[in-house]
């Protein structure tokens, strides 16, 4: 039997090593995209039916696809998550949003979360506070996150959404 030349095997370590730890970097770059999903924009229409499963309503997405919905909890309410497909089946928004009749449940909750995306993103590019609506953007080169509440005698709601990059808008209003 022949012994294997220790350079070699250094060698053939080394190379597994390269290899592993390459995986790792674009891993990096494939991780969740928002904290009430594990999705990321590589995701297929078919990978968020597996993810999410089949029990789930759809409408025309207004990136030119379809828009799959989903009941989620997050943070311990009951909402709804939504995967938005551009028409080449490419995941552009996902979004998670929740509505009550309590305007105070949904102001609390919205503090709740833009405390968290602030102290992950720091200071909002945009933030609007009018009686019926209150909303921040945060402008990332990962894509832009957007939270919003809109309060109208139909519609106590809030949205907390993140855009893929191509579809982000960057520039300063």
């Amino acid at each position: 039997m022949k012994h294997s030349n220790p350079k070699s095997l250094l060698l053939l370590f080394l190379s597994i090593l390269t290899l592993l730890l390459g995986g790792c970097q674009s891993a990096e770059t494939s991780k969740a995209i928002a904290p009430f999903s594990d999705a990321t924009w590589e995701y297929t229409r078919d990978d968020i039916l597996s993810y999410e499963g089949e029990n789930y309503t759809t409408y025309d997405s207004v990136y030119g696809g379809i828009c799959y919905t989903y009941p989620k909890t997050y943070e311990n309410y009951q909402g709804t998550i939504k995967y938005m497909l551009d028409e080449e089946d490419r995941l552009m928004c996902i979004a998670w949003a929740y509505s009550s009749e309590d305007e105070e449940e949904l102001y609390s909750l919205y503090e709740f979360i833009s405390q968290s995306v602030y102290e992950q993103n720091g200071d909002t590019a945009y933030e609007t506070d009018k009686p019926t609506n209150y909303g921040n953007v945060w402008r990332r080169e990962e894509g832009n996150i957007i939270l919003s509440t809109m309060l109208t005698s139909d519609l106590k709601a809030l949205q907390y959404a993140y855009l893929h990059p191509d579809v982000s808008n960057n520039k300063e209003e």
